[in-house]
Formats: structure tokens, sequence, C-alpha cells
């Protein structure tokens, strides 16, 4: 009864503030009278505000903060996801993908409150086909936007969804299972998959608020193949309608590729509650002389879809800066013997995967979140520094471990440098 009654009052003060505002919107009304009107409908909306998010949530505490700004451990991971949410965007123009006026959809990322991230977080929320589970729940719209929007380099656009997913989906703790069965009396009414679909829809609803192609356009940036921009011009440009700045990536031709807008968010990822903030992440773009390169200027033949996994990729060894030994075939640092053949492969959506005989290597919570290659093991994207050949993993170039390995004893190696031996993995032949 009382589920009905907030729900009653709610859609009450909905109806009436229309009404209230048409009645202060006449000229020949005191203007302060006009404010302080207005002013006491705003507090109704935000009251009534909680009481709707109490209902959507009614085991989360009231107040919560916005994600990264808590100084108090939020208990419950099913109500606050502590993370930075990232929109991101491809200029395409090489080989030409999208319409000529359009950013594609990248992803939406769950980032660590550092910058850092996690990939590939749960297996068991891992899925194999976006398309038959958003046509088992009637989606055919949200279907049709992805497929003008979200689009792959290659063409196989299913794939990019699922990767999206699978990597970044699966990190997002409001949107695993269990937290909807929280929401719905014992998950009486969630039914499988509904999460995959909540996460393609808001990933596409807070894409469609960011009309990157739009706002440089007004502010005078356009696509040439003459005209160059200062990177001040193009930040100005972002910063003045998202109300902070992104981060702006270029290619090794100084042309505009990425644009990824970060964001805070409050409590579950389900109420799309996103606060705009300044990047985190330096750009790479020049000061002076940036490219926006029109779509199909240098052509539009685009690749050939290639699964992972499809070659050897580049042979090396992975060794330790700073000390003795190599990794061997499992993953773990060795002194007293020889190093093990690695693979270094590039990653079809980026970044490299790394493979020894024994199999792909990853951190895995299975492993104690230490580095393992195996038959068993999910190919996970490392970063290359081609310059310095270091490996970095989720933003981090930092390896550590417990110990020194002595004689014939094999030491797992972590990424981060909370452990007492701290080092860099180094690729090399």
């Amino acid at each position: 009864m009382l589920f009905t009654m907030k729900l009653l009052d709610i859609l009450s003060v909905l109806a009436v503030v229309p009404l209230a505002l048409a009645s202060v919107v006449p000229l020949n009304q005191n203007i302060v009278y006009q404010q302080q009107q207005l002013q006491q409908y705003l507090v109704q909306l935000q009251q009534y505000q909680q009481v709707f998010d109490d209902i959507q949530a009614p085991h989360c505490p009231r107040g919560l903060p916005l994600s990264c700004q808590n100084t108090t451990q939020v208990a419950d991971s099913c109500c606050f996801d502590n993370t930075l949410f990232l929109s991101t965007q491809f200029w395409n123009y090489y080989p030409a993908i999208g319409g000529n006026e359009t950013f594609t959809l990248h992803g939406l990322w769950p980032d660590n409150c550092d910058g850092s991230y996690e990939q590939f977080c749960d297996n068991k929320m891992n899925i194999r086909n976006v398309t038959e589970i958003l046509q088992q729940f009637g989606e055919e719209e949200l279907l049709k936007k992805m497929q003008e929007v979200w689009l792959n380099i290659n063409h196989d656009d299913e794939s990019l969804w699922l990767h999206e997913f699978n990597k970044h989906g699966t990190c997002v703790d409001t949107i695993k299972p269990s937290c909807y069965k929280k929401l719905t009396d014992g998950g009486a009414t969630y039914k499988n998959n509904k999460n995959v679909v909540d996460f393609m829809k808001i990933t596409m609803n807070l894409y469609e608020k960011l009309p990157t192609f739009q706002w440089l356009a007004e502010a005078g940036i356009h696509p040439s193949t003459e005209i160059t921009y200062s990177r001040k011009q193009i930040e100005e440009a972002l910063s003045r309608k998202f109300n902070a700045l992104p981060f702006i990536k270029c290619n090794k031709y100084n042309g505009i590729q990425e644009i990824w807008y970060f964001h805070n968010s409050k409590g579950s990822l389900l109420q799309q509650e996103f606060f705009p903030i300044d990047t985190l992440n330096k750009g790479n773009c020049p000061a002076e002389g940036i490219k926006f390169y029109p779509k199909g200027s240098l052509g539009r033949q685009p690749p050939s879809p290639s699964p992972p996994g499809n070659g050897r990729g580049t042979r090396g060894y992975v060794k330790l800066s700073g000390q003795d030994g190599c990794l061997i075939r499992n993953g773990k640092w060795y002194v007293d013997g020889r190093c093990a053949t690695y693979y270094l492969e590039k990653a079809p959506f980026g970044g490299h995967n790394l493979k020894t005989r024994a199999g792909y290597c990853a951190v895995t919570r299975g492993s104690g979140n230490a580095l393992v290659c195996g038959r068993k093991t999910k190919a996970m994207q490392f970063q290359y520094d081609k310059e310095t050949g270091e490996l970095s993993l989720n933003g981090k170039s930092d390896w550590s471990a417990d110990a020194v390995p002595r004689g014939r004893r094999q030491i797992n190696v972590y990424p981060g440098s909370d452990r007492q031996v701290k080092f860099h993995l180094v690729f090399g032949k």
C-alpha cells in the first residue's frame, strides 16, 4: 500500500508542475515571486526524486555520494559503483566507418578512480551473442541504433559488442544478476541477460547525449584535408558543451582518432546519473597542426575480419627490469634456467595478447591476481610500449613480487607496486 501511495504522490506532483510553471510565466507577475515559486517546486521535485530512488533500491542507503568522492566505503556493491564511467567514441576516417558526420561509439568503460581499470572481471557473466539477447527482449529499436553507430572497423559489429560487454560490462558491480535479485523481490521478475540489455541501452543513451561532431561544427571545426586546428580550439569547443575537459587522442598523422568523456556517477549504473569531470589521461595531440580528416578522404577499403590468435605474433622474451632471470612459460619468475619464448599478438580491439606455448597469459582471480599463462586462460589485453618494450596491464606499468626467486624456486608476479620487489616487465628479442 505504501509503495502505491508513493507512486501516486510522484505522479501527482509531476502532473502539477507543468501547470505551476505555466502560472509563473506571465510577464505581469513579479520576477522575485516567480523565482520563489520555481525554487519551491524544485525542492519538491528533489524530495520526490529521493522517494523514487528509495523505491528503485529500497535496501540501499540514502544520500549516496558521487563515485570516487566517498570518504567512507559503501558496504553494498549493488548500490554504488565506485568507478569512473568513460563514454568513448571513434573518428574512423581510414577506413571510413559510419556516417560522414558521426563519431562512432566505442563503448562505456568503468575505470578505477586513479585512471587504471579492470577487464574481463567475471567469466560467469560472459555472453556469446548480443543480437540474439536483444531480440529475445524485443529490443529491435535499440539493435537498429547500435547497427548505425556502434561499429567495428572490420564490419563484424557483433564481435565488438561482445567484447565490450565481456571486457567492461562484467566489471560493473551494480548490474550483476545478484543485484537485480535484491531489487526485484528475490529475482522473481529477473530474466536472464536483462543486465546485458540494460548495459547496451545505457551505453547508447549516454553516447546520444554527447554529439561530438555537432559540438565541433558549432565551433567552426569541420573535416578538411587542408585546414588544421589547435589542441586549444578542439578542447574549448568540446569542454564548452560537455562542461569538462575530455580526452582527445590523435594518430601518428596528427589526425583526430578518439574522444573519451569522463564521468562520476551516483548510485547504481541503472540510475544513469552521470556527472562530467575532466579527463584523467593526458592526450597525445600536438598543440598545433591537428587534422580532422573527412571520412573516406584516404580510402574506404576496410580490413577483413580476423579472429584473435590468428598468428604467432612477435616472438621474444619477457625480462624484469633491474632483476636477474625472466618469465617462464607458466608466467612465473625464474632465475635458474632458460627464458621461455613469448609471443606478442595484436588484439582485435586494441592492445596486445601475450602468449606462450602453454597458452594465453592473464591476471585472474583464480590465480590470486598473479600473472598466469595456460591453456584454460582467456586472452587479456596488455599494452606494449614499442620504445621501451614495457608491458602494462589495465593502465599500470608497474609490476611486483613478494621475493626474489632463489635456486629452482618459481615466484608469482603481480600487476602494481604493492609488493616488496618492484620492477617493469620488458618484452624483447
